[in-house]
Parts: C-alpha cells; structure tokens; sequence
C-alpha cells in the first residue's frame, strides 16, 4: 500500500498514475492546488485533510497503515514562501514532524521524503550528497530542517527514510507558476517575455522521470537514513530555454527584463551529481529536454 501526499500536485500526480500500474495507491491531499486534466486519476481514494492538523494525520495514518510512503504535500513556490515563512514553516516543518511521528508508529515501512537541491550551498560544480548545505531562502531551510528532523526519526525510532533532494522538474499540469509555465503562459499571448534573472542554469528533469526514480528508490529502502538527489544531471540557462522554445515554435522570442522578476537571492548554477540515485537504482533519465520541451508545446497547445 502506497499512501501520496501532495498526490494531486505537479509531481505528485504522475508519480500517483504510475504507482497506481503495479499497486494500491491512496492519496493525501487539501485539494488547494490540484494539477490540471487528471481525470484519469478519479479512481484513486483520496483523504482530504489538512496536513497541520496533527492529530487528523495521525488518525489517518493509523487507519490506512501504509507500507511506503512519499511526503510531497509542501510549500514549495519560493515566492509564496517568502511573503509567508509562518505559514510555510508550519506546512514544510511542523506537519512534516507529525507525520513523521505518524509513520513511525505505524511501522512504515519506508519513508521516502521530499527535500530539495535548495538546501545545498552555492557551487558552479556538480553538487553531491555530501556537498556543503547552506540554504538561501526560507525554503530552503524549511527542507533543511525537515530533512533532519527525518534523520532524527530514523536514528532514534528506526523509521527507514530517503530523503530526495529534487531539482527542476518540468512537464505538464504544473501548478505553480515558476519559469518554465510562465514562459508558456507569457507566450501564448506574446513573443516579448518579461523576465527576471536569464543568467542562473539550473537542472532540469522531467517528472515521469522524477516519478520512475521515485519508485525505484522506493523499492531499496536503506538501512536507516540517506539523501539521494533526484535529477538529470544536466543544465540549461533561462537563455536556454528561450532559443529551445524559439526553435520549436519557429517565432523570434524578445527579452525584456523585469526588475521585479529579480529575486534577492538566487544561484548562479545548480546541477546535480546523480551517480548515487544510479548506483542504488541502474535508473538512468530517458526523456531528452529537447523533446520534452517539444511534448509540453503540444500539450500546452502551442504545437499541433
């Protein structure tokens, strides 16, 4: 038995499509931000309940008594976290702890956290498990903590937990507006785009990758507590982006910067070393950027 939180969110959805082809799958969510054309997914049970709600979860936990389970429920749109740090501490921290305190009581079998390559420091190498954590924005810190208070419910109540620090996904039914949807939003009604920051590369992958790794992490459990990055290893620019979707679209895209746009804090480069999700999974990414570039414009209705 598979319990999802967040599973009718951006990532949550796909990994929830795909686990619901090899077993049972019950979703946990608030329904504050369901992704787009998922009515494929209506078969799937579903628990409404607020995640900060402690003992709602713990009742719940308790009833359904799953064997895995991936915690993607959060805050995760940098904006939204900084005019909200309460609120996202309270989602991304407090709820985490009590459903960590859920499962552990449980007797999950295997705790499969979602963290973020936000909590490493600034590096232009690729980044490993065992490089440098230092957050720079209040997300960041918010999968930090989460991440330990992980490993404190591995060390001292035996709960066997992965911990993914996730990158950039990409693909369709995105429910929060970070770059690449607003580029396609912005796009649908113009070839000039306002932006921020076209300069920071950062890696992207695409979530039914994501979800495949997800679910073979899910299948080797560690002994007690690890983190593994999930991602595809490879970078591109927002410059990037831009003259791969000016190709597919064969329009000519103008930049017009946006001082707004700009974050106070932001990474030059961010790119993932995976050779450990490899190692413990033979997974490698199989959907190339340019084509799941190319597969978004066609669902977004951009391409015929």
């Amino acid at each position: 038995m598979y319990l999802v939180t967040g599973g009718f969110g951006f990532i949550g959805n796909e990994l929830v499509r795909q686990l619901s082809q090899v077993g049972e799958v019950v979703i946990l969510d608030n329904r504050n931000r369901v992704a787009e054309r998922i009515e494929d997914l209506a078969h799937i049970p579903c628990v409404e309940v607020d995640i900060t709600n402690s003992d709602q979860l713990q009742s719940v936990v308790r009833d359904i008594a799953p064997d895995i389970v991936f915690h993607l429920a959060a805050i995760h749109y940098i904006p939204e976290c900084n005019e909200n740090p309460e609120r996202t501490l309270r989602v991304n921290v407090e709820a985490t702890q009590s459903l960590l305190s859920a499962c552990a009581r449980t007797q999950v079998g295997h705790f499969l956290l979602a963290s973020s390559g936000a909590v490493y420091a600034d590096s232009i190498n690729p980044l490993s498990e065992n490089s440098r954590v230092d957050p720079v924005d209040i997300y960041g810190l918010s999968k930090l903590f989460a991440e330990q208070l992980s490993n404190y419910f591995s060390q001292h109540e035996g709960l066997k937990v992965t911990a993914l620090r996730l990158f950039n996904n990409y693909g369709p039914r995105e429910t929060n507006a970070h770059i690449i949807p607003e580029i396609i939003r912005q796009l649908k009604k113009s070839n000039v785009l306002h932006l921020g920051n076209i300069k920071p590369r950062r890696d992207y992958i695409h979530t039914i990758d994501t979800a495949q790794a997800l679910r073979r992490l899910a299948e080797s459990p560690p002994e007690r507590w690890r983190a593994v990055n999930v991602s595809s290893g490879v970078s591109a620019s927002v410059e990037d982006l831009i003259q791969i979707f000016s190709s597919h679209l064969n329009r000519e895209i103008l930049i017009q910067s946006d001082p707004l746009r700009f974050r106070r804090s932001d990474k030059l480069v961010q790119i993932a070393d995976i050779s450990l999700l490899k190692s413990i999974t033979d997974w490698e990414p199989q959907i190339d950027f340019q084509q799941g570039i190319r597969d978004l414009l066609q669902f977004e209705g951009l391409l015929p």
